[in-house]
């Protein structure tokens, strides 16, 4: 008989159950950060132009002058950019077709990098023992919370995020067992994290306090020959573009502190906010391993450096919730941490639940979305969509406030019953509806943008020019970021730059000619109609010109069309300039010592020539302007009037 050999591996019926089960997690996890990906691509996608200035036509003007092999410079300008991640890994996008189509691919990559989150939660959790079950949830809600939007905005949040995550934990590997390996690897991934954001650099100090704690100082030689060589680059001027950063921290109020802390407990999911405390204290205070009691007192620091830093960047009372979302990972963690523990001390969590119930119900969150509050903060955006569905602010944040008590309710009752999955759903559904809210207000804001500043396309400018800022930032860096070739800005007297890089001052000479200007030039028209010898074309607010010769302006006139209650104007030369005047009531304009009887809607033709000035009888307002009648394009003529 010939002898048949099995080369196969046979594993015991229960070690293959395991297995299976481990790869099952595996697949979902990998299913988990696709979803994500797909979602939040698609999601950023509907946007019609970024709106974010000045930062995200930083990031683009840094990553397309990379893509071009050039230093990073900002219109032709070199700038030691510390924060360069972001730029270098998207340069690639800008290879391909036109900047739309560099500009999309940007926010696929964006998406990606921010949808790993997921990995370095689930991978942060394990280490620490946390079953796959709570695990998986905390990696879910990392990536449901509605700051995975920044994943479709142009800024260092969608590879800040995941490595922050990654670096905590990470950092508590190196404080359990601070060997060289150990600390190296959390000195890389600190690094990267400030590579992609300045502000991360807070993790170094959390580090090092976290050890001062934890009374492990002198094992940490690695970590600190780090921070003192950081300390040194930083004196010697490291920062660059950040030197001045710190001037702008000032001590704010304690409210300003409160108001972070109650956005971000929302954008974390409500539900899991008692436990996730809980699991970080918990953590740190009873922990059930060296490791454990690590990350705990890191992630503690950690949260408290981001929030001191959102709170002292916080200038006018204005939510940084952009500076604070690191946190929001945090909680998601404590969160499983708790859970995986069986749900201990329940009066504890009851008495953080019903304090968010009580919070939820006594503070007006009204006021705090309305005249650009909720410009650093998605929960807020959110907030306002649901005020414009509810018709008001006030119902709406009614409506909030009761969500909010709901879900305290449930907290509880998922405390009592240590229903970790029901708290991790609802967190979850939460998450996503406020997703949803910010999403919908954000992309119709960017579609209002582009077609208020960019309604004949926004790429409409060729060949090589100038651009002549007077009025609004935001239209400045529009133009800017959609048009390659417009690679100068001047600035008109008063009008304060659109970003701290290359700019010089002109002004009008006596001769109508623009001050240090020369070839072609896009010119603002809100605020002054400038009339160019050689105009182009329009697009909304903006008007090309083929030379920097004007024939003529008109003062105090915005792109719409309304002239404020008085003005003045110039005709350079020996002409005259004409426009028509439509007033919404009976009034009398005077025009250049003359008066003119305008009837209500009746256009009426006026004519001036050199120095001239107008007023009106009355006006009324437009919002907080003040605005007397409309008034044509003015056009030029050779002769007189």
């Amino acid at each position: 008989m010939q002898a048949v050999v099995d080369l196969g591996v046979t594993l015991p019926a229960r070690r293959a159950l395991t297995v299976d089960r481990a790869v099952a997690w595996r697949v979902a996890l990998g299913a988990l950060v696709a979803l994500s990906f797909v979602a939040r691509t698609g999601v950023a996608w509907l946007r019609a132009t970024p709106n974010y200035f000045p930062d995200e036509y930083i990031y683009t003007s840094l990553s397309r002058s990379i893509a071009a092999g050039h230093l990073p410079s900002v219109r032709g300008q070199f700038i030691h950019f510390p924060a360069l991640l972001e730029p270098l890994l998207t340069a690639p996008a800008w290879w391909f077709g036109s900047l739309e189509t560099g500009y999309r691919i940007t926010q696929a990559i964006d998406s990606a990098a921010m949808s790993t989150a997921a990995l370095a939660v689930w991978w942060t959790a394990r280490r620490l023992g946390v079953s796959r079950g709570p695990a998986f949830a905390a990696a879910a809600i990392a990536i449901a919370v509605p700051d995975l939007g920044y994943s479709g905005w142009v800024l260092s949040e969608p590879f800040a995020y995941p490595l922050f995550v990654a670096t905590i934990g990470a950092g508590a590997l190196a404080l359990a067992r601070p060997t060289r390996r150990t600390q190296s690897v959390f000195v890389a991934l600190a690094l990267l994290a400030m590579f992609a954001r300045v502000q991360l650099a807070v993790l170094f100090v959390a580090y090092l306090a976290a050890a001062v704690v934890l009374r492990r100082v002198r094992a940490q030689r690695v970590v600190a020959g780090s921070i003192g060589a950081l300390t040194v680059l930083g004196a010697v001027g490291g920062l660059g573009y950040y030197h001045s950063a710190p001037s702008g921290f000032h001590l704010s109020s304690p409210t300003l502190l409160g108001r972070n802390l109650l956005v971000l407990a929302f954008a974390a999911g409500w539900v899991i906010v008692p436990a996730g405390l809980l699991g970080l204290v918990g953590a740190w205070r009873r922990p059930r391993s060296e490791e454990e009691r690590a990350f705990g007192a890191f992630a503690l620091t950690a949260a408290i450096g981001v929030l001191i830093e959102a709170t002292l960047y916080g200038g006018g009372g204005v939510v940084r919730e952009r500076y604070g979302c690191y946190v929001l990972p945090l909680v998601a963690l404590g969160f499983a941490l708790h859970a995986s523990r069986g749900w201990p001390w329940r009066r504890a969590h009851a008495g953080l639940a019903l304090a968010l119930l009580l919070v939820s119900a006594t503070v007006p969150m009204a006021a705090w979305a309305v005249s650009g509050g909720n410009a650093h903060s998605l929960f807020l955006t959110g907030l306002l969509k649901l005020e414009s569905l509810a018709g008001t602010p006030g119902e709406g944040s009614l409506w909030l406030a009761a969500v909010a008590g709901v879900l305290s309710v449930a907290t509880l009752a998922c405390a009592w019953r240590r229903a970790t999955t029901v708290a991790a759903a609802l967190a979850i559904a939460f998450c996503i509806a406020a997703s949803a809210f910010a999403t919908s207000f954000d992309v119709q804001n960017s579609r209002n943008v582009r077609a208020v500043y960019l309604p004949a396309g926004p790429q409409w400018v060729s060949g090589s020019a100038t651009l002549v800022a007077s009025a609004s930032s935001t239209s400045t860096l529009e133009q800017l970021f959609w048009n390659r070739g417009v690679d100068r800005v001047v600035l008109m007297p008063g009008v304060p730059p659109p970003d701290p890089f290359a700019k010089t001052a002109s002004h009008v000479t006596s001769a109508g000619r623009l001050a240090g200007v020369h070839g072609q030039v896009v010119l603002d028209e809100d605020g002054i109609a400038y009339v160019p010898a050689a105009p182009e074309r329009t697009n909304g607010p903006w008007l090309s010109a083929r030379t920097a010769q004007l024939v003529a302006e008109l003062g105090n006139r915005s792109a719409d069309g309304w002239l404020s209650p008085a003005g003045k104007g110039r005709v350079f030369g020996p002409g005259s300039v004409s426009f028509a005047v439509t007033a919404p009531q009976a009034m009398t304009m005077t025009l250049a010592g003359k008066s003119v009887h305008l009837r209500a809607n009746v256009a009426t033709r006026v004519c001036a020539s050199g120095d001239f000035t107008y007023s009106f009888s009355q006006h009324g307002y437009l919002g907080y302007r003040p605005v007397s009648a409309k008034s044509s394009f003015p056009q030029y003529s050779a002769r007189g009037c």
